[in-house]
């Protein structure tokens, strides 16, 4: 525990003072920024005082997000001295540079708390996971070998016919990997196994929004449907999986054809 406070401290104290230059054309002009890990900055809109801390600053060649944390409005402006006072109304939200710049006002800088950071690093989590093995003071190597014996346990859990068991085991990997779509696919199999296909749906559109080409994914949603006796959103599915993945078309085509054909 005191290694990873450090390791947070170190990672969110002493980053050094972000510059951001923008590239200089027909629509924008040369402008730089200079924002820190802690600054604080609030704005007035209508009367009410919103305040930010920030957390965190990405930035590439073409853009940069702010990462803050938002507390509750208030009716007065708030103090430097007042900020770790006011309650918290979202752990983790972004904020534009130019929106930043515009409308709001800096107040001074607050070192973020350890408390302050867990909806930053949730978002670590779910969106760069190099990053939060680093400000959590872990491996990525270690997180995925934990992940994949889970899988692994999972897999065999499923194999002899234990599924709700195999989906806890499933859930818990995808607790360490929230990336690891295919335990996420291994679940919507889990469902289908135990013919409720309506909740493996679920699981297939959540593996889809993590992995957009997942082919395997797209077919069984389809599936299931069929399962449903939901022809339409079936027909719609593998018309889909035909445009998505021209490479395998014939695989879709085949059960897109039979369903306009009403083989089913």
């Amino acid at each position: 525990m005191h290694n990873t406070l450090v390791s947070l401290i170190l990672l969110f104290t002493i980053l050094p003072q972000l510059t951001l230059q923008a590239h200089a054309s027909s629509d924008y002009y040369k402008v730089t920024y200079h924002y820190n890990i802690g600054d604080v900055f609030t704005t007035n809109e209508r009367g009410i005082w919103r305040t930010a801390k920030i957390l965190d600053i990405d930035t590439n060649e073409q853009s940069s997000t702010i990462h803050v944390l938002l507390y509750n409005t208030t009716k007065q402006k708030p103090k430097l001295e007042e900020v770790n006072t006011l309650s918290i109304s979202t752990y983790h939200s972004t904020i534009a540079h130019a929106k930043l710049e515009k409308k709001w006002l800096f107040i001074g800088n607050d070192t973020p708390l350890k408390a302050e950071l867990k909806g930053y690093i949730n978002y670590l989590k779910s969106h760069d996971f190099n990053k939060y093995a680093e400000a959590t003071n872990q491996k990525v190597d270690d997180l995925i070998f934990r992940a994949n014996t889970l899988y692994t346990k999972g897999y065999a859990l499923n194999q002899a016919a234990q599924y709700q068991q195999a989906i806890e085991a499933y859930k818990q990997a995808i607790h360490i990997y929230p990336m690891y779509f295919e335990a996420i696919d291994n679940i919507g199999f889990a469902y289908m196994d135990m013919g409720d296909f309506q909740t493996a749906i679920t699981y297939f559109d959540r593996s889809l929004a993590i992995n957009p080409q997942g082919m395997t994914a797209l077919y069984y949603k389809g599936m299931c449907y069929i399962n449903l006796e939901d022809f339409a959103r079936a027909i719609e599915v593998f018309k889909q999986g035909m445009h998505a993945f021209p490479e395998q078309k014939q695989v879709f085509e085949e059960i897109y054809i039979k369903l306009q054909k009403n083989n089913f």
